[in-house]
């Protein structure tokens, strides 16, 4: 019987990749930037809602009757970590992006308000806060950029 080697073993050292052409970008799109923005604004938005809760929670605790205004206040306050995350989000896009603008923001706050609103049961009544969170996406990216640029020209 023969004795047979893995192709592995006696097979030739992988070549060295190609480098990268005159024509090819070094860096990835700007638009890869959005996904990475949902992520921020929606580790944020896990971040904060324990203290939203928390918060919640000693308010109600301390109202005799949880009422109509109680009520208000929990969705206003559980809306502005919603809206804080989205904005953070934006910010990280448009402050790290290399060549990210507000429109890159708009979509990264259109897609967290999505994602949020199909982790929340659909309700579609929440579907209205898309528009709010593109709204607050391009805020948070364009003062991304602009704190951005300015510390390119600043020489920091």
């Amino acid at each position: 019987m023969a004795r047979r080697h893995l192709p592995v073993v006696n097979s030739p050292p992988p070549r060295a990749p190609d480098p990268p052409s005159e024509g090819a970008p070094s860096e990835p799109p700007p638009w890869h930037w959005v996904p990475l923005g949902t992520v921020v604004s929606v580790v944020a938005f896990a971040r904060l809602a324990p203290g939203v809760v928390w918060l919640l929670r000693a308010l109600l605790g301390s109202a005799p009757r949880a009422g109509a205004g109680v009520a208000a206040l929990a969705g206003a306050l559980s809306l502005a970590a919603m809206l804080l995350s989205i904005a953070l989000g934006g910010f990280v896009l448009g402050r790290y992006g290399p060549e990210t603008n507000p429109r890159h923001g708009t979509l990264s706050g259109a897609c967290t308000a999505a994602l949020l609103w199909a982790v929340t049961g659909r309700a579609w009544f929440l579907l209205a806060l898309v528009p709010l969170g593109m709204l607050v996406g391009w805020a948070g990216a364009l003062g991304g950029v602009r704190a951005r640029k300015n510390r390119w020209t600043e020489g920091v």
